[in-house]
């Protein structure tokens, strides 16, 4: 894995995932303590308090695709008032990021990936340069008959804040959701030098993304579109989560873009005996423009990219054990030169993953 591409001078990237990407020579102190944290219940709401998994949003979460997922540490209030409404509030100062074994404060964490590019083309350079103390989330649910709306506020101090809204409104056998994304950077950056900044003054990253899926008989089909504004690059600290658009896939997200489309089409069948799903999804990407950085971060190229999936569920005596198998192709339109798809695209990447859940 560490062998360097002659041409590109870069190594493994998705295999040293598997370990600490921090320690590219550590194989094997890989322990790391990922929840330990009070709770007090009351009713069907609760406080936490301490290193926990999030509650799932659409940026900061989970994202359980490697051996070390995404933890985060803090504060959380969830507060059920009833079946319609409920509330989640959160104050996170800390993060484990993904593929990695180690905790980090907000204002260490922002950047220890890779920086990407200024919107003049100038390399970025912005880890360890805001003195963040943390972020702060407000969410609120409400469900009645058919109808859903979930909207959040992403507070990241000295950053920028993100208002997320989404609405869902099932008919028969279809559903039609809706999200719309806004962030507004905070004065903190005008005071940086262009290439430490994390954000531009002025870049509003605008996005909406909408699906129409019909389901029915275990069989589920959807259509989705995303258009990213041309008013800024929507930007989400690859250290804290990863965005979930209802055009996102792994191996294809929307951070770092901006003017962009983005087209899919999914399928999914469920076989309840055995407990196997089995998937498919197909994804167009259009706008972005290799050498053009002003809506594109981390310089990549147009593309077209499947994701076929294959999961199975034990019951029984294994009740817990899953396997999952994912196969990724994807391909660049334009540009096939080395700097262009090495670590980024055209592979085929095959991806078995056991989970025990106990």
């Amino acid at each position: 894995m560490g062998v360097e591409d002659e041409v590109t001078g870069k190594n493994a990237k998705w295999e040293y995932e598997l370990y600490d990407v921090l320690n590219k020579g550590n194989f094997r102190d890989l322990d790391r303590l990922e929840e330990l944290f009070l709770r007090y219940r009351f009713g069907n709401s609760y406080l936490s308090y301490g290193k926990f998994e999030t509650e799932f949003t659409p940026l900061l979460n989970h994202s359980d695709g490697r051996m070390k997922p995404f933890a985060h540490r803090g504060g959380w209030a969830h507060l059920n008032f009833n079946s319609k409404h409920q509330v989640n509030l959160g104050w996170l100062d800390g993060v484990s990021p993904r593929s990695t074994t180690e905790w980090f404060g907000m204002d260490e964490a922002l950047g220890l990936f890779y920086n990407g590019f200024q919107p003049n083309g100038e390399m970025a350079d912005y880890h360890e340069f805001y003195p963040s103390s943390g972020i702060g989330i407000l969410n609120y649910n409400f469900r009645k008959d058919n109808f859903q709306l979930n909207f959040y506020d992403f507070y990241q101090d000295k950053v920028m804040n993100t208002i997320w809204a989404e609405i869902g409104y099932n008919l028969a056998d279809f559903n039609f959701g809706v999200q719309y994304v806004y962030q507004n950077p905070f004065s903190f950056s005008e005071d940086l030098s262009y290439v430490n900044r994390y954000v531009q003054p002025g870049e509003n990253g605008q996005v909406l993304s909408s699906q129409l899926s019909w389901g029915k008989s275990g069989f589920n089909l959807a259509l989705g579109y995303t258009h990213a504004f041309d008013t800024g690059r929507f930007l989400f600290p690859k250290e804290l989560g990863r965005d979930r658009f209802f055009t996102s896939i792994s191996r294809s997200r929307l951070e770092g873009l901006g003017n962009a489309d983005v087209f899919i089409l999914k399928a999914a069948y469920h076989v309840p005996k055995p407990d196997l799903h089995i998937g498919i999804e197909m994804q167009q990407l259009q706008g972005p423009e290799t050498g053009k950085f002003e809506f594109n971060k981390y310089n990549v190229d147009e593309s077209f990219q499947i994701n076929s999936h294959l999961s199975y569920r034990a019951h029984g005596f294994l009740e817990g054990l899953n396997f999952n198998i994912l196969w990724i192709y994807r391909r660049n339109h334009n540009h096939t030169d080395a700097q262009s798809i090495f670590n980024k695209s055209n592979f085929n990447q095959l991806n078995f993953v056991t989970n025990f859940n106990f």
